[in-house]
C-alpha cells in the first residue's frame, strides 16, 4: 500500500512538471517577460513574487522546468548509454575490455564537480555542451554497475547453455542479457537524472549555465547576484530551490516504489 502511495504522489509530480515544460502558457499566470513593481513579495497578485526586473518569479519557474527537465532526462540517457556500451565492452577478454576497464576506473576517481567548473570556464556555456560534460562524467559509475552484472550473468548456467548450444553473442545479449538488466537500467535512469539535475543547478548557481535558455540554477543564481539576499527576497531564492527538490523527489519516489518489482535473474531459453 506505502508502494502504491509513493508511485501515485510521483507520478503526480512528474505529470504537472512534465505538463508545465510542455504547454508552460497554459499554467503561467503572466508572459515571460510581463513587467510589474520590482521585489513584489508573495501575495494573491504574484503568488512567488517578482524579481528585479518585475518578473512574475512563478511565472520564470514555470517557463524554467523544460530546460531543467530536458537536460536531466537527456543527459541521464547520454550517460546510461555510455555506461551500458563501456559496462558491456569492459567485460570482454581482449584488448578492447581492458582499455574500456582502465577508462571506466579512471574515470571514476575523477571528481565531478570540480572538473566540470574547470572544463566549463574552457567550452561556451550552451544546454548541448553541458549535457555533453555531465553525460560524460556521469557514466563511470553505471559502467561499472552493469560490467558487475554481465559478468555474473556470464557464468549463469543458462547463459553457458546458450553458449553450448551454439546461440550467436547477439542473440544471447538481445534476447537473454539486455532484459536481466533492466532493474539496472530503471535505477541508474532514475538516480541520473536526479544527479544530473544537481549538477546543472551547482554549475548554473556558479554562473556556469546558457543565459539564453535559463533554469532554475540559473535563478537562483540571478537571484543571489541581483541582491534578494540583501533585500531579504527568500521567496526568490527558496522557490527555484524548492522546485529542484520537488522534481527531484518526484523521480526518488517513483524509484522506492518499484524496487520490490524488480526481479531476479531470468532464466530464458
Amino acid at each position: 500500500m506505502l508502494k502504491r502511495i509513493l508511485f501515485i504522489i510521483g507520478s503526480l509530480l512528474i505529470l504537472i512538471f512534465i505538463l508545465f515544460s510542455l504547454f508552460p502558457a497554459a499554467f503561467a499566470p503572466y508572459e515571460l517577460k510581463e513587467m510589474d513593481e520590482p521585489w513584489l513579495k508573495c501575495s494573491k497578485t504574484h503568488l512567488l513574487g517578482t524579481n528585479k526586473l518585475g518578473y512574475d518569479i512563478l511565472t520564470e519557474i514555470i517557463y524554467g522546468t523544460r530546460e531543467t527537465l530536458t537536460i536531466g532526462v537527456t543527459a541521464s540517457i547520454l550517460a546510461l548509454a555510455l555506461g551500458l556500451i563501456f559496462g558491456g565492452i569492459s567485460c570482454e577478454n581482449n584488448l578492447f575490455g581492458r582499455l574500456s576497464t582502465a577508462l571506466i576506473n579512471i574515470m571514476a576517481m575523477v571528481p565531478r564537480l570540480i572538473t566540470l567548473i574547470v572544463l566549463s570556464t574552457f567550452f561556451y556555456s550552451s544546454q548541448s555542451v553541458m549535457i555533453l560534460l555531465i553525460a560524460i562524467f556521469s557514466f563511470a559509475p553505471i559502467a561499472k554497475v552493469i560490467g558487475a552484472r554481465v559478468r555474473m550473468l556470464n557464468h549463469e548456467s543458462f547463459i553457458e547453455s546458450l553458449n553450448i548450444q551454439g546461440f550467436s553473442k547477439m542473440h544471447i545479449l538481445l534476447f537473454h542479457i539486455i532484459p536481466n538488466l533492466k532493474d539496472v537500467i530503471a535505477t541508474r535512469f532514475l538516480l541520473g537524472i536526479n544527479s544530473s539535475i544537481m549538477l546543472e543547478a551547482s554549475l548554473s548557481f556558479l554562473g556556469f549555465g546558457d543565459i539564453y535558455h535559463p533554469t532554475w540554477g540559473t535563478m537562483v543564481n540571478l537571484a543571489y547576484k541581483n541582491g534578494a539576499f540583501l533585500r531579504r527576497s527568500f521567496n526568490y531564492l527558496l522557490s527555484p530551490g524548492l522546485a529542484i527538490m520537488l522534481l527531484s523527489l518526484s523521480f526518488y519516489l517513483i524509484l522506492l516504489s518499484l524496487e520490490d518489482n524488480f526481479d531476479v535473474i531470468k532464466e530464458k531459453i
